[in-house]
């Protein structure tokens, strides 16, 4: 300390004048008291020179990671335990180097001071707060809203490159025994006069485990009971699948509800129940197939219809021309006459799909029925169309509403119809060569082209290239024209003996309703190669099918993840929109939202891409929708390159609960644990979970690299010490002995040490 001799000097001669100074002003005995005062209280700051050396941690990291901390700070979260935990992350940080971002509930939703948790509507603000940097959530899982969906946003949100970024502590709560169900598969859609099988998984959480426990299950639909099935565990069971079959149910849209009865002293009872929205059809598919001659390709088209038990089949095969002239009755040629009026006129709404096979139309149906068969396809039916001899006439492709349905126009013209069909009128047909011999390739459409036809995956999935010792023979001379890329999809392409390539087969989107478009009768001869099964003929006319019909299970447009929660006088909504269609789902004047019987403006519904094929949409109605109501979302949306989709959702506003009612979910935390991808873990029991956590998220080094125990001068030791504090609470006394005089109102103590008296103290 020799460095400080000089200033050690100095502050002893200042003690010495300052103690004149005051002798000759106050006099020996207030100059000395106030000297040794002065002293006293200025030790402190001299004992600086002399730094008490401590052991601590500092960390050798120049940039500190951030970790961002929310804390549930409601009612039912006590107060130590908050302030323990904070501190634990606090002192885990100076290890690691990182520094803590803390957040508390309340910052973000002015409910927690009325009394509830919306621990779900916090996460959800908070989340975008951490910007993708680790984070850490501590609550006991009490929700306000515990029913509530966590908002999809949060969807592997705790993890990133396959590190976990999140991570979830469990606080203390009162949860002991408890029972929920989970949906295991359900499906989308069933048929009327047929039983639905849905299947649920029954979980238990109790502190009685060894014991068995027989619970039941119930399903309803509008708050009629359906289906009821008991649920045995056995000891030391925690789950059971169940398969619970329904009633057949009517057809159109039911929210059906799965309950699991609550047992004694469970008193979690919003995770006992779950919905599944379920559209019934009817039990079978009408279809109509018009053949326009007797061919060994119409055969197995109609072998395979036939097969199929859900197809309503009603099969109608051209053997006379009009034109033909037998000078006999129909009666005696056994022939029964094509009753066209009552078909388009009458019968076309009843059917699904039309499948139209080396069919003439101008030859057979009038304009009219034209026109009803085209309405039919734009509103939302299927059309599968085979060519062949008697197909796409002069008349069928120039003067026929047939070619509003077309998914090519001719190369060089203008003026087409809307972008469907032909331009210009006068085109001709398009030639049919029965002798061109080709071969069957994979078309290559682009990847939102494929994600939109989806039959285009299932083909490619079969071996459809196969006839090594010939090819196939007939084909439509699609040389003159060109794909409308804009509404179609190419599925297959004719490579020819001559080595050009021609359009075979394609899918497009006219109006509301699908199409699939076949150029040659001769495909039969996939179920005849000996190389595969039979089967492979079946496969590829299923797979056209279930897309036409629009049963695919990669559908169009979809709503997932649909969520309802309430927030003061509002109901505030999100869902997932997903599928090719949800591409466009930014040209807003095309689409349009329904929520709760309200139509929803555009421009109130927020948008979020996720991906190009998917979206979260979200808002809010000025409404306060009753707990437990039953809300249904409806999108429509309409585009030349997919049609019209529309999609449905049912949702149920959850139930509201204070923190006086809802007690700690360790389920709830585990809901949010599964969808974001986060670690969960006992806030009790954590220590070293804790520590290899946050050795993950601040870098690949160890601890030991990242921190180091160091002697660290401490210039303000004295003020950790009681008698430190004291001393400084001199100052004042000081002030007091050399301002006595100014208090007193007098000279009295002046002069009695100087020995005089005046005749006023007498």
């Amino acid at each position: 300390m020799e460095e400080f001799n000089e200033i050690l000097i100095v502050l002893g001669l200042g003690f010495f004048a300052l103690g004149f100074f005051w002798y000759r002003k106050y006099g020996w005995k207030r100059g000395l008291i106030a000297t040794l005062i002065r002293f006293a209280w200025v030790l402190p700051v001299v004992l600086a020179i002399w730094p008490r050396l401590d052991k601590t941690t500092v960390t050798s990291s120049l940039s500190l990671r951030t970790i961002h901390f929310l804390e549930d700070d409601s009612l039912s979260m006590a107060k130590d335990a908050r302030e323990a935990m904070a501190k634990k992350l606090d002192t885990l940080c100076r290890k690691f180097g990182c520094r803590i971002q803390h957040t508390k509930l309340s910052d973000l939703s002015g409910e927690v001071e009325k009394g509830y948790t919306p621990l779900a509507q916090g996460v959800q603000a908070w989340m975008p707060l951490t910007h993708g940097e680790p984070w850490i959530v501590y609550s006991d899982g009490g929700d306000s809203q515990p029913s509530a969906q966590w908002a999809p946003q949060l969807k592997g949100s705790g993890r990133q490159n396959d590190k976990t970024m999140g991570l979830i502590l469990a606080a203390d709560h009162k949860e002991q025994d408890n029972l929920w169900i989970e949906m295991t598969s359900g499906p989308d859609f069933g048929f009327d006069l047929k039983v639905v099988e849905m299947e649920a998984t029954v979980f238990r959480r109790s502190s009685h485990l060894n014991e068995e426990l027989t619970v039941q299950v119930q399903a309803s639909v509008l708050d009629k009971n359906l289906a009821s099935l008991n649920v045995n565990f056995r000891p030391n069971e925690k789950e059971i699948t169940v398969r619970i079959p329904l009633p057949p149910l009517s057809r159109g849209t039911h929210l059906v509800k799965l309950q699991v009865l609550p047992i004694a002293n469970e008193a979690a009872l919003w995770d006992n129940t779950l919905y599944k929205s379920i559209e019934i059809l009817p039990n079978t598919i009408g279809l109509l197939h018009l053949l326009g001659s007797p061919s060994w390709d119409g055969r197995f088209v109609r072998r395979y219809l036939k097969s199929e038990p859900k197809y309503d089949l009603i099969s109608f095969f051209i053997l006379r021309d009009p034109s033909d002239a037998q000078f006999t009755n129909e009666r005696e040629l056994s022939l029964i006459p094509f009753p066209v009026e009552r078909l388009f006129n009458e019968e076309l709404p009843n059917f699904r799909a039309v499948i139209i096979q080396n069919f003439s139309l101008f030859q057979f149906l009038e304009p009219s029925y034209q026109k009803n068969l085209v309405d039919f396809v734009l509103n939302g039916g299927g059309l599968l169309f085979v060519g062949g001899p008697r197909a796409l006439h002069d008349l069928d492709v120039s003067s026929s509403p047939l070619a509003a349905l077309l998914p090519f126009k001719t190369k060089g013209r203008s003026g087409d119809t809307n972008g469907l069909g032909f331009s210009g009128g006068e085109i001709g047909g398009i030639p049919y060569d029965k002798n061109a011999k080709f071969k069957i390739e994979m078309a290559e459409p682009s990847r939102e082209k494929r994600q939109l036809a989806t039959v285009f995956d299932d083909w490619a999935a079969l071996n459809l290239n196969l006839r090594d010792n010939g090819s196939y023979q007939g084909l439509h001379q699609l040389d003159n024209v060109e794909l409308n890329t804009e509404s179609s999809t190419p599925l297959l392409m004719a490579k020819r003996e001559d080595g050009k390539q021609s359009l075979l087969a394609a899918a497009s989107y006219p109006g509301k309703g699908r199409a699939i478009w076949l150029f040659s009768d001769d495909l039969w001869r996939l179920g005849m190669e000996s190389q595969t099964s039979r089967d492979n003929y079946q496969s590829f006319m299923r797979s056209a099918m279930t897309w036409l019909l629009r049963e695919e299970l990669q559908r169009p447009l979809w709503i997932q993840d649909f969520a309802l929660s309430t927030q003061g006088d509002e109901t505030v909504w999100s869902a997932r929109i997903r599928g090719a269609a949800a591409r466009f789902l930014e040209e807003g004047d095309n689409w349009h939202y329904r929520l709760c019987g309200i139509d929803l403006p555009v421009q109130k519904v927020s948008r979020q891409m996720l991906t190009p094929d998917q979206w979260i949409v979200s808002g809010s109605l000025s409404a306060r929708m009753a707990s437990g109501s039953v809300c249904e979302m409806n999108l429509e949306g309409q585009h030349a390159a997919f049609g019209k989709v529309r999609t449905s959702a049912y949702g149920v506003i959850p139930e509201s609960y204070k923190d006086s009612e809802m007690e700690g979910s360790l389920h709830r935390l585990e809901q949010l644990g599964t969808l974001s991808g986060a670690t969960l873990l006992d806030s009790n029991d954590s220590s070293y979970a804790l520590e290899e956590w946050f050795g993950k998220v601040t870098g690949n080094l160890a601890s030991a690299e990242k921190s180091e125990q160091k002697l660290m001068p401490d210039y303000y030791w004295v003020m950790d010490t009681w008698w430190g504090y004291l001393l400084i609470l001199l100052i004042p006394l000081e002030i007091l002995v050399r301002r006595w005089d100014v208090l007193v109102g007098g000279r009295l103590w002046e002069d009695r040490e100087k020995g005089v008296t005046r005749r006023s103290d007498l």
